[in-house]
């Protein structure tokens, strides 16, 4: 089969994919990755072909105007500054959508691409799957939408989803109508996800049951796998660590990894003042990695070591837990490597596995806005503790043996192979 897998964000948005086109490439299949076209190097060094989407997200980020919504640390303007940027490309963005369906016969579409995913391939008529790394917005009585977890019982549960579903189709109905009538499809009248939700296609929730188990009320179609994880390559060993890591490694115990990947920390100023508070109060040895982020006046410390870019397989098991922004993937690297997790959630589903990670005592969960040197010194000293560390290296072993990728990768072989062949 010749399939394309279309996603579209940041560097957690597109690497959890570089592990399914292998897993998928090692069974025969042709693979392409449409995504961001910074993002070419990237996926082309694991062999890879890649289609650029338009734009560049690091970019639209590190803009004035994208650094000054970051400082303020506002959620809501933030998403609200990138979804205008992306309207504002809209014509080569959707020209480049187009351009890469023409190269494929199947379609895996992540979450933020659906609104124009769905219509190219309504009007391609090519059989698509979705795959998602965030808790379910699947309907269920079993629990409500994370961000409405106030009360759990079965109606109440079932509304919060409908109340997300609404919200969610407000937001994007006229930007979705725009594009379908460009397309020559019909105006939709109900809400994309009902009208998504109505053709079956395969949803495949690419995260641990171990952290969410599937609901029972689900239909067939609505599965959860496990995390996706990325083979190891020979070059994923110590010789791609920066310069000198290794070196700064060796010169003592291990250090607590932080790093906040493609969103950045909000107010750099903040969190450099407490980061010089830590080393300052504590002998915590930290290995920062500031990914997208740009900083003036990092502090200079024996016990502090500063990079822009890390590979997570070289370095986790090296390290002796982590803080991070909650991203499912790098959610995921942690758990695999027995590492207990502190959570700095911003925004989207990074609260939700916050909450997750504390409600079964793997870490400690602290919100962007209530961050302070103090809350952090505490949660370090937390996540430290025997009952801590035991439950996630219990949680690290099970998903260890979830077989994520193999699991993802039969369901979807099963799914495109009952689909009519496109003409």
């Amino acid at each position: 089969m010749n399939i394309g897998i279309f996603t579209y964000g940041t560097r957690g948005d597109v690497q959890p994919y570089i592990a399914l086109a292998l897993g998928l490439m090692d069974k025969g299949h042709e693979v392409t990755i449409a995504a961001p076209e910074n993002f070419k190097s990237f996926v082309e060094s694991y062999g890879i072909t890649f289609h650029a989407l338009y734009g560049d997200a690091e970019k639209y980020m590190n803009a004035p105007e994208g650094r000054r919504i970051l400082k303020s640390e506002n959620t809501i303007k933030l998403m609200k500054y990138f979804f205008g940027v992306l309207y504002q490309v809209r014509v080569p963005l959707r020209k480049s959508y187009i351009e890469g369906f023409n190269k494929v016969d199947f379609i895996i579409a992540n979450a933020a691409t659906i609104p124009i995913t769905s219509a190219i391939a309504e009007k391609q008529n090519k059989p698509m799957a979705f795959t998602y790394f965030m808790p379910p917005v699947i309907p269920t009585a079993e629990f409500p939408v994370a961000d409405f977890d106030f009360l759990n019982f079965p109606f109440y549960n079932k509304l919060t989803y409908k109340l997300v579903h609404l919200l969610f189709w407000k937001f994007l109905k006229p930007e979705v109508n725009e594009f379908r009538a460009e397309l020559g499809l019909p105006v939709l009248k109900e809400n994309l996800l009902t009208y998504v939700g109505r053709q079956k296609q395969l949803d495949l929730y690419c995260l641990s049951p171990s952290l969410i188990p599937r609901p029972k009320d689900w239909d067939p179609q609505h599965k959860i796998t496990g995390f996706l994880t990325v083979p190891k390559r020979k070059s994923d060993f110590a010789d791609e660590n920066p310069p000198g890591l290794n070196e700064w490694l060796q010169q003592g115990e291990k250090p607590f990894y932080i790093g906040f990947g493609s969103n950045g920390v909000g107010n750099p100023e903040k969190f450099v003042n407490i980061l010089t508070e830590i080393l300052n109060k504590t002998n915590e040895r930290i290995l920062f990695y500031t990914g997208w982020a740009v900083f003036d006046n990092l502090p200079q410390h024996k016990n502090l070591f500063v990079t822009k870019y890390v590979n997570h397989s070289a370095i986790l098991p090296q390290c002796k837990a982590g803080i991070f922004h909650g991203g499912a993937g790098t959610l995921a690297a942690m758990l695999r490597n027995n590492l207990p997790v502190i959570i700095i959630s911003f925004y989207t589903d990074q609260p939700t596995w916050g909450k997750i990670v504390e409600r079964m005592q793997l870490g400690v969960h602290i919100p962007l806005k209530k961050l302070s040197a103090d809350k952090l010194i505490s949660a370090i000293a937390k996540v430290q503790t025997d009952a801590v560390r035991n439950n996630a290296a219990i949680i690290g072993e099970k998903i260890r043996n979830e077989n994520g990728l193999e699991n993802a990768v039969t369901e979807l072989e099963k799914f495109f192979q009952n689909q009519p062949i496109p003409q």
